[in-house]
């Protein structure tokens, strides 16, 4: 009987495959644990429309990560934080407060998306690499200043 699997099945294949087993596995096993469905010629269509679906919002997400990184390289921002009198930041800039101002600024990025071997301790200019899903990169030039 072939069957198309609902979830991966270590012995028979990754989840919405095509698989061949016996009737009494498929009835005995697959099917009361929601394993596997009958592969008819309509489960054969949904399931096609379905990865067609997950492509289609696969390539929007492609697509809309590029253009944060297009809108993100370049970008410059600037961080104002607290320094002592010799010009030494009381606290570092982190992956976090880089994340958290350009949110502010407006774009999606999260903590680890930053690229940061360690924390800043010095006013200046930096270059900071954004590392986005797929691949994707900008270069943005973090700036602190000291208040």
């Amino acid at each position: 009987m072939k069957v198309i699997l609902l979830e991966t099945v270590q012995t028979l294949g990754k989840e919405g495959t095509v698989v061949e087993v016996s009737d009494g596995h498929a009835q005995n096993f697959l099917f009361p644990q929601n394993l596997a469905v009958p592969a008819t010629e309509e489960a054969l269509r949904k399931m096609k429309e379905r990865e067609t679906i997950a492509k289609k919002q696969s390539q929007k997400v492609i697509a809309a990560t590029g253009k944060l990184a297009e809108k993100l390289d370049g970008y410059e921002i600037t961080v104002e934080e607290k320094v002592n009198e010799d010009g030494v930041l009381y606290a570092a800039v982190t992956k976090k407060i880089i994340a958290k101002a350009l949110k502010k600024a407006g774009f999606d990025v999260e903590e680890e998306m930053v690229s940061l071997v360690e924390p800043i301790k010095n006013p200046g200019t930096k270059t900071i690499t954004i590392e986005l899903p797929h691949d994707f990169e900008a270069e943005i030039r973090l700036t602190i200043e000291g208040v």
